[in-house]
């Protein structure tokens, strides 16, 4: 099994966008995805501070530069995509929320930053539906340089973000709040950076092509046991996604797996206002038909935003390396 992080990154951010444009997509899956992004954030972003950028006040300058122009050009162009689709489209009938109740005009400024800048705060109202994890993320970024140079950092992290999962309550009617919180996701990337840290004892255990059927399978655990996905499953998933990074983390791959790698955040961003835009030619339901076409055109605009935008930018990014010279703590 030919796969790296690139086709991992692409099939997560693809279960994502089955979930969110056909109705008869099973349940679980596409939250273990986001969560399992959350790993591989902690994973790679702890591997590069420790092996490209290092401690430096210019490393982290440099890591956060290049972090800046990875996430904000591709989702400044969703977002003025989003603010036209909420614009136009309801004048056709387009139902924007039916597709996703978040997908509105912000209201007030707090909304304002959030949508614009990404701050991990409580948005209802989203020019990209889809930024409430993306902005997740982002606020992980600010924490992470602690985490890749301290162990026990990472190991407080993910334990006081457990701890404040367990203050919820695991149970469904807690789920949203958990799910999608900076605070309770924390621990995820937490986890991420501590397989990073702990990756040469951990090696032992790598199995890609094992690792990648159990993660599918534990998906499928839905079927028979309906809460599942939105009680402990959502935590069990996390386990699964690091088994997985660790077994994808030394593989060597190719050119299709650097394609995929690449067109999975644009995937990610752009799939749901494609879908409203593709709404205008078909009924306003979620059906299969509407799935692939919505799909097709959004990876055709995917392609486009890597050619035009993050191949350009790319060469803005800051490539001088350091060198670890010292075993990490």
């Amino acid at each position: 099994m030919n796969i790296g992080f690139g086709a991992w990154r692409f099939f997560l951010a693809l279960l994502v966008v089955i979930s969110h444009l056909w109705s008869g997509m099973i349940h679980g899956p596409a939250a273990y995805a986001v969560w399992g992004f959350f790993v591989l954030s902690g994973f790679l972003m702890t591997y590069v501070l420790q092996n490209k950028y290092g401690a430096s006040a210019v490393g982290l300058r440099d890591f956060a530069y290049n972090r800046f122009l990875r996430i904000f050009p591709a989702y400044w162009v969703a977002c003025v995509l989003g603010a036209v689709a909420i614009m136009v489209l309801p004048r056709f009938d387009v139902p924007l929320t039916s597709l996703n109740p978040q997908f509105s005009w912000p209201k007030g400024w707090v909304e304002w930053l959030g949508n614009t800048w990404l701050v991990p705060l409580p948005i209802a109202n989203l020019l990209v539906p889809v930024s409430g994890a993306l902005a997740v993320e982002v606020g992980a970024y600010v924490l992470m340089p602690l985490m890749a140079f301290s162990r026990p950092a990472a190991w407080l992290g993910l334990i006081l973000s457990l701890l404040l999962n367990a203050t919820y309550g695991i149970s469904p009617e807690s789920f949203a709040v958990r799910y999608s919180s900076f605070l309770t996701a924390f621990w995820v990337f937490a986890f991420g950076a501590l397989i990073a840290h702990y990756q040469a004892v951990l090696n032992r255990f790598s199995r890609p092509l094992v690792s990648v059927g159990v993660w599918l399978l534990h998906a499928l655990v839905w079927l028979a046991y309906d809460p599942w996905p939105w009680t402990y499953g959502l935590y069990f998933s996390v386990f699964l996604s690091g088994w997985v990074v660790l077994s994808l983390a030394s593989r060597k791959v190719g050119r299709a797996d650097i394609v995929l790698g690449n067109l999975s955040y644009p995937l990610y961003l752009f799939h749901t206002t494609v879908g409203v835009f593709v709404w205008l030619f078909m009924p306003p339901e979620r059906s299969f038909a509407f799935f692939l076409i919505s799909l097709v055109f959004t990876l055709l605009l995917s392609w486009l935003v890597v050619v035009f935008i993050d191949e350009k930018i790319d060469g803005l990014k800051r490539r001088k390396s350091f060198k670890r010279t010292t075993s990490s703590p």
